[in-house]
């Protein structure tokens, strides 16, 4: 009865610093990035409570549940997205003091420009959080330990739902990071089909966006991405 007590008083102790997380990100103010830190306050909700039911049940059960570790392994999922909407947060922050795009545009937009410094931060970002993503699915899908069994159960079905919809979101997203960037070399998005060109396409795509400096000034697909700062008129930055 004690253990259960404190694992009441412990998970309280997670809840309450959350929902109070969330009241005050919504009530302020001009906060950059607010929808993507209240996402995080929400999913870090969810993961509690997911984590708190499922051993609540396994404490008050008499019959060992089979699907536990898949459950688990769901829950771990929805924690990446959390820290997949921190990196956001964060990034967004980042992003409006030097660039012109908010971080909707840059995003889900595929017109505009982006300077090298955020295509790379951006794909720190895109592939740590990614391998987390990915690295259930191959074990799973190569028969490895891992938190699924070969049954197909609902468990198992809900992670498929959920990382369908983080490939189709991400393919997106990276799709209108790198169009963007291609505009900032002055070259249409269409570039991106070298990536299918085995070895030499990947090669070429990386040594051409990430060190490639960008169009001086306007271009056809718009202005310089970089923020004039007033102490440094004329100042175009570093891409």
């Amino acid at each position: 009865m004690n253990q259960e007590l404190l694992s009441h008083i412990e998970f309280s102790m997670r809840l309450v610093p959350i929902i109070l997380a969330i009241v005050v990100a919504i009530l302020t103010r001009k906060l950059v990035g607010k929808g993507w830190l209240i996402a995080l306050f929400v999913i870090n909700l969810v993961s509690s409570i997911g984590y708190w039911t499922i051993s609540t049940f396994m404490r008050h059960s008499h019959y060992s549940y089979p699907y536990v570790s898949e459950w688990y392994t769901v829950l771990g999922l929805i924690g990446v997205l959390g820290i997949y909407c921190l990196g956001i947060f964060l990034f967004s922050n980042y992003n409006v003091s030097r660039l012109k795009l908010d971080i909707n545009h840059l995003l889900f937009s595929f017109s505009g420009r982006i300077p090298r410094s955020t295509l790379w931060i951006w794909i720190c970002l895109t592939y740590s959080c990614g391998t987390l993503i990915w690295l259930p699915m191959y074990l799973w899908l190569t028969k490895s330990s891992t938190g699924f069994s070969n049954r197909i159960d609902f468990p198992t079905i809900l992670y498929f739902i959920l990382y369908v919809c983080c490939v189709i979101l991400s393919t997106w997203i990276v799709l209108a990071v790198y169009t963007k960037r291609w505009h900032d070399c002055d070259k249409s998005g269409w570039m991106n089909l070298i990536l299918f060109i085995p070895i030499i396409g990947p090669l070429w795509f990386i040594g051409y966006l990430g060190f490639v400096r960008g169009t001086d000034g306007a271009n056809q697909y718009g202005e310089n991405p970089f923020v004039i700062q007033p102490e440094l008129p004329g100042h175009s930055g570093i891409a």
